[in-house]
């Protein structure tokens, strides 16, 4: 019959159609399991493309195809897809036969066979797949800077590379360090691998910038990297400049690389988009001031560090030339030596390290040695190449008061660590920080120009065995600043540091007479045994933690009309006042912490100019005649820690003392702890009550005035007062306490006061300790 033959036809392609659709089902296991197989052989391709990809352009010259980019995107995305497939067919409980029984669902095995069979086919699309892995690069977008091996910068690099690169979120990075750290380097380095490396920027801009800053000079470097023409160029005001810049640099990913920034840089008036997550370019800036990243709102502010003692030896060889170093048997340990003097500044070794190439004898290695520890501005190229670049950090700073500041810090030895209170105090005795009696005041000064010069990398910041803060100089950075406060070596003797008694000679002392200052370090110096002739120019002599006993009679004789700080503090063996101290007229500043001085003299009254008297830690305690003191226009008296003969009487002349603004003691009688919280509120700063066991109640009267308030009290320790049981807080009759009735204190320290009632400390709200 007619319809015979099409009915057939249809119930084939129907039978076709199931049998495929079945096929499904029944062939998922085995569909799974050759899926494994294809998608093992597609990733074994891919890490092979990608290997390929990565040794050609690590050999430089080339860079990737955008088919590769993509294959190697589908094939990421592919085996992303193949997990999830097949992850949804292991969690099925069983797969069977269409002649035994049919999983309870079947339409989602049919839909999952259906996936595997599309993946099986698309697998082997992929696998399938030819193309160019590399292209040659088109020029480089900047020159490549010529620049020897580098040396103990590793680390850092890899971490700005890692920013640069790879870390989207953060668009500027500051980079700052004590100048010939190796800032620069490291900059040409990012620079050298930025032009032969596959980094997905357009364009990498170098800029230097320097003290001077020329915006137009900055200008021109960009659009010159974007290829604007000399003519358009100039066709352009400066405003359609700035334009056009923002325009076009704000549709590619850039980098800019900004060497030796002095002071924030606006980046959108010169003409740069600012880095963000969106359009992904970079800046990457060098300064030698770290108050210029915060400035230029880096992302990240890196310190760069000065070398270990490893990394300096090797640079310092590299410079010498090993043939060098090894030409004699005692040149590697004198090598050494230099090395740590240089303590590890890359400048430096480099500088030095040439100036000793081809020096084989052991004596031209000596004499460098002791030049470098005496008389470093006298070897080659240690003032054109190294003190004239660090120079620039201190000609940088704010004012001429910073830069007094920082030359003041060379009259420590050394690696010395500077206690931060200690040298401000100093600063203010000097007047450095400005002629006034508010030493609250000047102290924050001085705090603020610290934090500068530390920022300016000028100096180092750390804690002593105690935790108390400390800064110290790079024995590089100390050694240029001497040479500055010496006129540029012009005066030799204008500044002196001794450090050994053989310093002590008629030779030596005979050039005081040309000083201006005169520091005596350290337990080498045992013995004065000489008066310096005449010193008319001498205003600041330290004497400090040496073996000294005594100081010779007529010693401050040469010195009474010009001297006015005077530091004898941590001499232990001086045990009677120096004679003549008396006698200088002009002394403002007189230090005798740390000595154990059982007496004032009477004649300290003659000192009407003195403003600071400081007596700490004097171990055997100190007797002051009465009236001694009571005249003097005595801004600060410090005697913390140090036991006070007649301590009653002293106390009692306090109050008469209308100059003093800032005191520091230690008092063991009842009376004198009450004399102090009801008549010199105004000054006291330190108040140690220690061992008043008959004292029950300290009444406080919290006047109305403020000046006559505790405002200026810091630390109080309470120690061994086992009857005191409050400290009674009262302001006016009928009136609410002041909280803030010690505003400033900080510092508390309460033992063996098992009484005491605490609850006073609630009118401390700055309390730390």
């Amino acid at each position: 019959m007619d319809f015979v033959g099409p009915l057939s036809d249809l119930v084939k392609h129907l039978s076709g159609l199931a049998s495929t659709h079945l096929g499904y089902i029944y062939n998922l296991k085995d569909n799974v399991d050759l899926l494994l197989m294809e998608t093992e052989d597609l990733n074994a391709k891919s890490e092979d493309v990608k290997a390929g990809v990565q040794r050609e352009e690590g050999g430089g010259g080339v860079q990737r195809t955008r088919e590769v980019v993509n294959w190697l995107g589908k094939v990421q995305n592919f085996l992303g897809e193949v997990d999830r497939v097949l992850q949804e067919a292991r969690e099925r409980d069983r797969i069977k036969c269409l002649g035994h029984c049919l999983p309870r669902n079947c339409w989602s095995g049919y839909r999952l066979g259906k996936t595997i069979n599309q993946m099986l086919n698309e697998v082997r699309e992929l696998k399938k797949e030819e193309f160019n892995t590399t292209l040659p690069l088109p020029p480089p977008p900047v020159l490549t800077m010529p620049m020897d091996e580098t040396v103990g910068l590793d680390i850092c690099f890899n971490k700005v590379w890692q920013w640069l690169v790879e870390e989207k979120e953060i668009g500027v990075i500051g980079l700052y360090g004590t100048g010939g750290v190796g800032k620069t380097t490291l900059m040409k380095r990012i620079n050298n691998k930025l032009s032969h490396t596959y980094h997905g920027f357009e364009v990498v801009i170098w800029v230097v910038v320097s003290r001077r800053v020329n915006e137009d000079n900055i200008r021109d470097a960009v659009r010159k990297k974007l290829n604007i023409e000399d003519e358009i160029w100039g066709g352009w005001s400066q405003d359609e400049r700035v334009y056009h810049l923002l325009e076009v640099l704000s549709k590619k990913k850039f980098v800019l690389l900004i060497d030796d920034v002095w002071a924030k840089l606006d980046l959108s008036k010169i003409g740069v988009p600012h880095p963000c997550l969106e359009n992904g370019s970079k800046v990457v800036f060098t300064t030698r001031l770290e108050k210029v990243c915060y400035q230029m709102m880096a992302n990240i502010a890196y310190q760069i560090q000065c070398l270990t003692l490893e990394e300096a030896l090797e640079l310092f060889k590299n410079n010498v030339g090993k043939l060098t170093v090894h030409s004699h048997p005692e040149i590697p340990e004198l090598a050494k030596n230099i090395v740590l003097e240089c303590k590890g500044l890359p400048l430096a070794l480099i500088t030095i390290g040439q100036a000793m190439v081809g020096k084989d004898n052991p004596n031209e290695w000596r004499h460098t040695l002791t030049m470098l520890r005496s008389r470093p501005h006298e070897l080659s190229g240690m003032v054109e190449d190294v003190y004239h670049i660090l120079e620039f950090s201190y000609d940088s700073l704010a004012d001429t008061t910073q830069q007094a500041c920082f030359l003041y810090c060379c009259h420590f030895p050394k690696d010395y660590p500077i206690m931060t209170n200690e040298l401000i105090e100093l600063w203010i005795g000097e007047g450095l920080l400005g002629d006034t009696d508010d030493v609250y005041h000047m102290r924050d000064k001085g705090a603020s120009v610290l934090r500068d010069l530390k920022r300016a990398c000028l100096l180092e910041s750390g804690f002593d065995l105690y935790g108390r803060p400390i800064v110290k100089m790079h024995d590089v950075i100390h050694n240029m600043a001497i040479w500055i406060a010496r006129g540029h070596g012009q005066w030799e003797n204008k500044l002196l540091v001794i450090e050994n008694e053989e310093d002590m000679s008629t030779e030596m002392i005979s050039k005081w007479g040309e000083a201006g200052k005169v520091s005596l370090w350290g337990s080498l110096i045992a013995n004065i045994n000489r008066t310096p002739p005449i010193c008319s120019q001498l205003e600041t002599l330290f004497v400090r933690e040496t073996k000294v006993r005594l100081v010779p009679r007529g010693f401050f004789e040469s010195m009474t009309a010009c001297l006015k700080v005077l530091d004898l503090s941590d001499n232990e063996n001086i045990e009677s006042f120096p004679e003549g101290i008396c006698d200088l007229i002009s002394l403002q500043y007189l230090n005798l912490s740390g000595t154990c001085i059982s007496e004032l003299p009477g004649e300290i009254k003659n000192l009407t100019r003195l403003r600071w008297l400081l007596l700490d830690n004097i171990k055997s305690g100190i007797s002051i005649p009465t009236g001694a003191i009571a005249s003097l226009p005595l801004n600060v008296l410090s005697m913390w820690r140090c036991n006070l003969k007649k301590e009653e009487e002293v106390v009692a002349e306090l109050k008469d003392m209308q100059d003093l603004t800032d005191l520091s003691i230690m008092v063991q009688k009842s009376f004198s702890a009450l004399k102090l919280f009801q008549s010199l509120q105004r000054c006291i700063r330190r108040v140690w009550i220690n061992d008043c066991e008959d004292l029950t109640c300290i009444p406080i009267s919290r006047s109305l005035k403020g000046s006559d308030n505790f405002s200026h009290l810091e630390v109080l320790y309470l120690k061994n007062c086992p009857m005191l049981v409050k400290m009674e807080i009262t302001q006016g009759i009928g009136r609410v306490p002041n909280y803030y009735c010690f505003p400033s204190l900080v510092e508390v320290l309460i033992a063996n006061c098992r009484s005491l009632d605490l609850s006073w400390l609630v009118h401390a709200p700055k309390l730390r300790h």
